[in-house]
């Protein structure tokens, strides 16, 4: 019961944030889109594999900053497996219950909550490759936006994060070339 007290807040947390994005927005679309369009089996596995993803991001920061917490990282996985899991069942129940009594087959409330729960991991595992890899050029577009999230996974203030982030950032001439580091 813990891990539902536990990770509900969490995840909601992460799609306010998250949700403030027209790009996560559109991703959103689509995976609900493709999920319909196969049947609504698809948001299980993209859960899934998020969810993993992001248990192999938080073990590599971890190992990183040499505060390896296997044990703690393989508990909340577990854990948010099993919420996610039985939210995606509920509402995969509430699916079948729409299905039988209209007859429109349509994977709607579970491709809604698996996409936000989808998102919510993507969030998380993307804040974990900017940690771990602080100049892919990718990544930093999503920078300012992953701040918050950084701050959580490494436990510190979001000013302390901007810090470091700037501080990781190749300086550059007047010209726009980057200058040597002495």
């Amino acid at each position: 019961m813990t891990a539902f007290f536990h990770t509900i807040p969490h995840m909601l947390d992460k799609m306010f944030e998250f949700a403030k994005y027209p790009a996560a927005w559109l991703a959103g679309f689509f995976m609900f889109i493709g999920n319909a369009l196969v049947g609504g089996k698809l948001i299980i596995y993209v859960v899934v594999l998020a969810t993993v993803i992001d248990l192999c991001c938080g073990i590599a920061v971890s190992v990183k900053r040499h505060k390896f917490t296997l044990s703690e990282l393989m508990r909340q996985t577990v854990e948010k497996l099993v919420v996610y899991g039985l939210a995606i069942i509920v509402f995969m129940v509430i699916d079948s219950l729409i299905k039988s009594g209209t007859g429109f087959d349509i994977a709607l409330t579970s491709g809604v909550v698996g996409v936000v729960i989808a998102l919510t991991e993507t969030w998380s595992f993307l804040a974990a490759l900017l940690i771990l890899y602080p100049k892919n050029p990718l990544l930093k577009l999503l920078q300012k936006a992953l701040t918050g999230e950084i701050a959580r996974k490494l436990d510190i203030e979001e000013s302390e994060v901007a810090k470091i982030l700037a501080r990781e950032q190749r300086q550059r001439d007047e010209k726009g070339r980057f200058i040597k580091k002495s």
